[in-house]
């Protein structure tokens, strides 16, 4: 199979065990970190140098057969397995209409037999960009092990080489102490920023979401075309109101 399958794209909505459109973050709470200034930079991603190999693995082919499928990518860069400092860190894809047939997530490690993950994820009742928190299942990633996370769509359970697969891997790394303690005093674009910098992608990522709902999505859509994934950000763009 290739990348990924391929279809139109949608709005931006996040969900796992409950799927629903991405909201505002709540009003600041007292102690919170300082809001996103308009002059913090946008984030610019910087592959580890000595990176472990992997990134976007997956996916189905384009063709008449899957003419009525949603594309299915993860938001992940290529090339390079995306790294994360977070034990249980937020898994994020895009979906480009709401699936009718069951979704699946899977994590392996290529060391392991038994998979380290395998659940069906609620089909998202919208088109856009999604979440799945580890956390939810009680996924503790490995420090130095480089795992490969898939989303499935499933389209026959007694033949998986059916299904339409978009796979890309991770890998838990510890960030250099100096990073570790500008991004936790940091707020969520600046923070993006940082880490995006640092090679931290995954991480780099949850952060642009958090900071989505006063930057209109400016740190996740320039994080999203830097790696490629331009049919994400023109649908996060759309949903955001366009910029």
């Amino acid at each position: 199979m290739t990348k990924r399958s391929w279809v139109g794209l949608g709005a931006l909505v996040v969900g796992l065990g409950c799927a629903g459109t991405l909201m505002p973050a709540a009003a600041q709470a007292p102690g919170a970190p300082p809001a996103d200034n308009a002059s913090d930079p946008l984030p610019s991603y910087k592959p580890p140098l000595r990176g472990a190999p992997g990134g976007r693995i997956g996916g189905a082919s384009r063709g008449s057969e899957s003419a009525s499928m949603p594309m299915i990518e993860p938001l992940a860069p290529d090339g390079v397995a995306g790294q994360t400092a977070d034990p249980s860190p937020i898994l994020y894809y895009f979906i480009s209409r709401p699936p009718s047939h069951p979704l699946r997530l899977t994590i392996r490690s290529p060391n392991v037999a038994q998979l380290v993950a395998d659940a069906t994820i609620p089909a998202p009742r919208a088109a856009g960009i999604q979440a799945i928190r580890l956390s939810d299942y009680r996924v503790q990633l490995q420090l130095g092990t480089t795992y490969v996370w898939s989303v499935s769509l499933v389209l026959n359970p007694n033949m998986p080489s059916q299904n339409l697969v978009a796979s890309a891997t991770i890998v838990r790394a510890t960030p250099d102490p100096s990073v570790d303690a500008a991004a936790r005093g940091a707020p969520p674009r600046k923070r993006a920023a940082i880490l995006a910098g640092a090679g931290f992608w995954y991480d780099a990522v949850a952060a642009a979401v958090e900071a989505g709902n006063t930057d209109r999505h400016a740190a996740l859509d320039a994080l999203l075309e830097q790696v490629g994934l331009r049919d994400a950000a023109a649908a996060d763009r759309a949903a955001a109101g366009g910029r």
